[in-house]
């Protein structure tokens, strides 16, 4: 029998969980912000904007799969602090970078140290959190996401005015390194933790057993189509309000605040949902969130004014606080113990491939249709009734240990 980390640790964990989110999200999120003056700066063209959005995807993604497998091979507290770590580290560089080639190196870096956190960071809850707490706990991680994207936008404007967008990598790479110290001694296991001490050693499992789990394949494409739709917002709407609609730098940080604001609270909330009244139903929480994605979309893209533009948008994020929460909720809740680390990182993989993809692709949509965001946000719309689809056809199913997956294709 697992017995689990006392109430007061559960607390501090899940605290120092939810900073580093919220680190891992501004550094991620500033940089939309940040590439204004960037491109102003090295004169790049829309082709390298994209570039530079997409590269920290591409070598994030390369590092998902890695980053589980080293999680459940060297532990969870040790891959939380050297990501954490490495990533500041990158994020401070970015502040010295003086050329395209290496802002473009660096965000390179960037990405393969952020790499291993969700993973890490969902092999934590798991081991920490009976199953009955874990959609809260893995909510609360994941709402921090939110609170990264209103300091991302906007308080990474404000500092970039401030300081420029070099003072504001400095910054917030510095307030990174320092946490990384603090969750290396803090994550220390303790001698009063709950835990049984004659336990015996957990089972190492063949990799290869991960495609053995039905679901896997359904899980990956649902994170794909919803990180489509999450991160082509994320890179083109701070360009859209700025270059499309006129708003000045700082109100469309402010403006880009809102929807992450209520993205926070739909997330515990849903996370509440899922212990309390959906268990062995969370796709139906998904298939809601994408449909009503899908809605939202399409009424933003129609909007006439900047208000409507903004309450679609939050109503969006609305919706997509459903999808993340389900994903790894259904992931720490239902696959075997010994495989949370890498099923989280080859999920997680798929949908760094999908933010490498989209602001590429909702880039090359704008520019063949003569600069319309219409047609992308259309696109957007498309993706999420795909989502719809795969989110009704996951089949959901009590946990079972690994050993049963050695036997038989099991469903998650």
């Amino acid at each position: 029998m697992q017995l689990y980390a006392s109430k007061k640790r559960k607390i501090m964990i899940s605290g120092l969980l939810f900073v580093g989110m919220i680190l891992s999200f501004f550094d991620r999120v500033a940089i939309n912000v940040g590439i204004i003056p960037i491109a102003d700066e090295f004169h790049l063209n829309t082709s390298q904007t994209g570039i530079l959005i997409s590269i920290f995807f591409v070598s994030y993604s390369l590092m998902q799969p890695l980053g589980g497998w080293m999680t459940d091979k060297y532990g969870a507290r040790v891959m939380v602090t050297v990501s954490l770590f490495s990533w500041s580290l990158f994020t401070v560089m970015t502040g010295f970078a003086w050329s395209f080639m290496s802002l473009l190196f660096i965000r390179f870096l960037f990405g393969l140290g952020e790499g291993p956190f969700y993973p890490a960071s969902m092999s934590t809850i798991r081991d920490n959190f009976p199953e009955e707490e874990r959609g809260r706990a893995n909510s609360f991680f994941l709402s921090a996401q939110n609170i990264g994207g209103i300091l991302g936008t906007a308080l990474a404007a404000s500092m970039v005015v401030a300081f420029g967008w070099r003072g504001m990598f400095t910054i917030s790479g510095i307030l990174g390194i320092l946490a990384s110290f603090g969750i290396w001694f803090i994550l220390k296991p303790q001698g009063n933790q709950e835990v049984i001490k004659d336990k015996p050693k957990q089972k190492k499992v063949a990799l290869k057993l991960l495609f053995k789990i039905e679901n896997i394949w359904k899980l990956i494409t649902f994170k794909f189509i919803s990180n489509i739709i999450n991160y082509g917002l994320i890179t083109w709407m701070p360009i859209y309000l700025v270059k499309e609609k006129g708003v000045d730098l700082i109100a469309a940080g402010g403006l880009l605040a809102i929807p992450y604001i209520f993205g926070f609270l739909m997330f515990n909330v849903s996370g509440w949902l899922l212990d309390k009244h959906m268990a062995n139903r969370e796709k139906y929480l998904a298939a809601a969130g994408a449909l009503l994605s899908a809605i939202f979309l399409f009424l933003m893209s129609n909007a006439t004014s900047i208000g409507l533009i903004i309450t679609y948008l939050t109503l969006n994020s609305v919706a997509l606080s459903f999808f993340g929460t389900v994903l790894y909720t259904i992931i720490i809740k239902y696959s075997p113990k010994e495989l949370t680390g890498s099923a989280s990182g080859l999920v997680t993989f798929a949908g760094q491939i999908a933010g490498a993809v989209s602001p590429l692709a909702l880039g090359l949509i704008i520019s063949l249709f003569n600069d319309s965001y219409n047609a992308a946000f259309l696109f957007l719309v498309i993706i999420a009734l795909l989502g719809t689809i795969v989110a009704v056809s996951i089949k959901n199913n009590q946990a079972q240990p690994a050993k049963e997956y050695e036997k038989t294709s099991t469903i998650v």
